[in-house]
């Protein structure tokens, strides 16, 4: 009985922090991932997820803009998904630049939820806030094909099967 009170207040702690670091003016966006997010469940602690996540996407030579494993957050630079190269603003609007987000979600003491999306840019526009210029990429885009390929090395990292959602 005492270890399940412990697992319960280290959940509460780790939610209260990640909600508290959304608040707290971290890197964290305050809108949600687009509806077409990749959704999936690890095995691990919200900040242990966004830390393998980081390290995945570094892996496939992806260059991070953010790692908050406080925040429950990670975040890419804009990159050509067939080169993995960072690419200037200049070039934002191909079809190929991307920009991946993770959004990493206490579920149990224990488990994570992962929200994971491919966005591109649909207009190149400084008067508009940033979000307003994405759009997500479509289901066979190779940055929705990444997407889905972190989430499935994270569960094979952490002891699972893939289960994503769509």
């Amino acid at each position: 009985m005492g270890v399940s009170i412990l697992k319960t207040l280290a959940f509460a702690s780790t939610a209260c922090t990640v909600i508290a670091a959304c608040g707290a003016g971290g890197v964290r966006p305050g809108f949600d991932p687009f509806p077409e997010a990749q959704l999936d469940t690890v095995s691990v602690p919200a900040n242990t997820a966004a830390s393998l996540i980081g390290e995945l996407l570094a892996s496939e030579g992806v260059e991070i803009k953010y790692v908050r494993p406080d925040e429950g957050y990670v975040e890419t630079r804009w990159f050509d998904v067939h080169t993995a190269r960072t690419v200037s603003p200049a070039r934002l609007e191909t079809d190929s630049t991307v920009r991946l987000r993770f959004w990493i979600n206490p579920a149990t003491p224990t488990e994570s939820e992962i929200l994971g999306e491919a966005a591109k840019r649909r207009v190149m526009d400084p008067s508009l806030p940033e979000r307003e210029t994405e759009v997500p990429v479509p289901p066979d885009h190779s940055g929705e094909k990444l997407v889905k390929r972190i989430l499935a090395m994270l569960k094979q990292r952490t002891g699972g099967q893939p289960t994503s959602h769509p």
